[in-house]
């Protein structure tokens, strides 16, 4: 996916806290779960060997424990 569409798939939010998080579109759950990755809500980056019902994973971009799997993500509601 070239930057310019992953852009278009990556929506930045802010929680109730106050915490900036990003959420994946839909087409880019489907795409991460053909592919075992996650998504970081932390950072917005995609990590690989992700399971799909993962939660708390840890970014190997950023270090937070904020990766998760498409289907995870798709069932908290947390994408667009």
């Amino acid at each position: 996916m070239d930057q310019n569409t992953q852009h278009e798939n990556i929506k930045k939010y802010t929680t109730r806290n106050g915490v900036e998080r990003f959420k994946p579109s839909l087409s880019l759950l489907e795409e991460l779960n053909d592919n075992s990755q996650g998504f970081c809500i932390a950072c917005g980056e995609i990590s690989d060997s992700v399971e799909p019902d993962a939660s708390g994973y840890q970014c190997e971009h950023c270090g937070q424990n904020k990766v998760s799997g498409p289907a995870t993500l798709a069932i908290s509601g947390i994408c667009f």
